[in-house]
């Protein structure tokens, strides 16, 4: 059954990304992403995947942590045919890629946790120590997620790899860190707005 978890819920979110627009980008989007470290890639990554009338930190930021799965599976994707490859071939650059390809797999496993953690947060009552809890966790995995990116390019530091390969393993990971440290600067408004706004508990938008 926990198998069937995480198909289940990218099928869930590449749903979601199938489809792109050229819509303006929302004012409140813009006044989010801000707050953000890369406020233009997280307008960028945002915008066709949002309803354009959302007023809603909650939705921004359960829409960005979507963003960084995608990206963290298509990377790890791509780590694993390039792993294959080196393997084959006998490459001295073989284990680099492989330690990197170990540290995007447990970021989707993290971002997939918080994920579910996010959706659990929307499906119940929770008292204000739940949320904290909740937030915590989140929190946690968020920025463990950005950890593994850096010890992933830190890793192909000695290695003599150039051309295609090594930039797009490169610009790839660092995609990664980039929209998850976005996610990790709009979870914590999210939070934020929710300490402000909240009676106690956690309680779902009519």
């Amino acid at each position: 059954m926990e198998k069937l978890v995480l198909p289940l819920i990218l099928l869930l979110i590449f749903s979601i990304f199938i489809v792109e627009s050229s819509a303006i980008v929302p004012k409140f989007i813009e006044s989010q992403c801000k707050h953000t470290r890369y406020p233009g890639l997280c307008v960028s990554s945002l915008a066709t995947h949002l309803n354009p009338t959302s007023q809603d930190p909650q939705e921004i930021a359960q829409a960005a942590l979507k963003v960084s799965i995608v990206k963290a599976v298509y990377t790890k994707n791509y780590l694993e045919i390039v792993s294959k490859e080196l393997k084959q071939k006998k490459a001295k650059e073989y284990q680099a890629v492989k330690d990197c390809l170990d540290q995007m797999s447990d970021s989707v496993s993290q971002l997939t946790n918080s994920f579910k953690e996010f959706e659990h947060m929307k499906s119940a009552e929770y008292s204000e120590g739940d949320f904290v809890w909740c937030q915590s966790n989140v929190q946690t995995w968020l920025s463990t997620v950005l950890t593994d990116t850096y010890i992933c390019m830190d890793g192909f530091y000695g290695y003599p790899m150039g051309g295609k390969m090594m930039a797009m393993i490169k610009a790839r990971v660092l995609n990664v860190a980039q929209v998850t440290s976005n996610t990790l600067a709009l979870f914590n408004g999210f939070a934020a707005w929710h300490r402000a706004n909240s009676n106690g508990g956690f309680k779902n938008k009519p």
